[in-house]
């Protein structure tokens, strides 16, 4: 038997809590071998409708998966980046120790505090940016400065909030001063912390311990002269570089500028080899044109294992957030499955979750 989830069933299932656990787990299991996760891999149709998979086998739980969704990006003459369409997502998970399929998962995963919040893998994506803030951010951070308002942002200052409990305030700023008076007033009240609207960029950069940027921008959003010492800065956006290289879009996206590379004294990304592999503006790029150099360069499983990171208060430390969580979000898979199964929810269909294999070749 088979347990399926439907869009309903992974809708309120779980914490965003338990959902940076899960995916810091899958991303110390990974630190520790590197075989347990694969860099996303993503193909692009005639039409320009992009397949991305994200793939994982944590150990603890021993599972082995997948996540697959689909999207047809558009970039508007404001250089944002929307989608016109967005397939169901699909989550597969297998047993680890056999490979006996589990769960099959469709639809946009949303957590308990934040229902309505279902942007593109908007929650693994926050989780990530969780644990990188987590294991980079000064201890006892307690203010958080965030660029975009939308769902995106949502759930990156709820993760991050969940990750390190000892933030208190938070500001926002987003060109558009209805949707982050909304933002302000909702996550304020969801997180139960002070959550304010500013009125500029720079309002939402300087004099804080995290800068957060959940925009849909294809260009710096701010000035990275405005960073005060100590500051964690993360950023999250894509290469798009399958679309960029077929002529669908004119740049590679880019939300951070040359001098906030510069001036970080540590640099992370989830994983050096997915940089590389996607060819970022922001890491790869920056590299590639000796903004930075590759030296300076980490990925999270060092941080994880006391290679790198930071080492004192006042450094300032990037984290690009670059999608190479497939591992985490198999511990995440596991998690639904087994909270569903205990309460009910989803139905099992009626298949044996092992392959029987008969070699024709040697009947009668």
């Amino acid at each position: 038997m088979v347990l399926v989830l439907g869009p309903s069933d992974v809708k309120g299932l779980i914490t965003i809590k338990e959902a940076v656990d899960a995916m810091e787990q899958g991303f110390v299991d990974w630190s520790q071998n590197k075989w347990f996760a694969e860099m996303r891999q993503r193909v692009h149709s005639a039409a320009g409708v992009r397949l991305t998979m994200h793939m994982g086998a944590p150990n603890t739980p021993n599972t082995i998966g997948t996540l697959v969704h689909t999207e047809k990006p558009v970039i508007g003459e404001d250089m944002r980046q929307t989608y016109s369409h967005r397939g169901a997502r699909v989550r597969v998970v297998y047993e680890g120790e056999t490979g006996g399929l589990l769960s099959i998962q469709i639809g946009e995963l949303e957590v308990v505090e934040l229902p309505g919040v279902n942007q593109n893998v908007v929650i693994p994506t926050s989780c990530a940016t969780a644990v990188g803030t987590k294991w980079l951010a000064k201890k006892e951070s307690r203010t958080v400065g965030i660029l975009g308002s939308r769902g995106q942002a949502r759930g990156q200052l709820a993760a991050v909030k969940a990750a390190i409990p000892s933030i208190e305030r938070a500001v926002v700023f987003s060109p558009n001063e209805d949707n982050r008076k909304r933002f302000a007033d909702a996550m304020g009240q969801i997180l139960d912390m002070d959550v304010n609207a500013v009125d500029s960029a720079r309002e939402a950069v300087e004099d804080m311990d995290i800068v957060l940027t959940a925009t849909n921008s294809n260009v710096p959003t701010f000035d990275g002269d405005w960073l005060s010492p100590g500051t964690h800065v993360c950023s999250l956006v894509s290469s798009n570089k399958g679309l960029h290289e077929a002529g669908f879009i004119k740049n590679a996206r880019r939300e951070i500028d040359d001098t906030t590379l510069q001036r970080a004294d540590v640099v992370v990304c989830n994983s050096i080899e997915q940089d590389k592999l996607d060819r970022t503006a922001i890491v790869w790029g920056a590299a590639e044109e000796g903004v930075i150099s590759w030296d300076k360069v980490a990925d999270l499983g060092q941080v994880m294992r006391g290679e790198a990171g930071r080492t004192e208060n006042d450094q300032i430390t990037f984290f690009k957030q670059n999608a190479f969580w497939g591992v985490g979000d198999q511990v995440i898979g596991k998690l639904l499955y087994e909270k569903a199964k205990a309460r009910g929810i989803g139905f099992k269909l009626d298949v044996d979750p092992f392959e029987s294999t008969t070699d024709s070749s040697l009947e009668g």
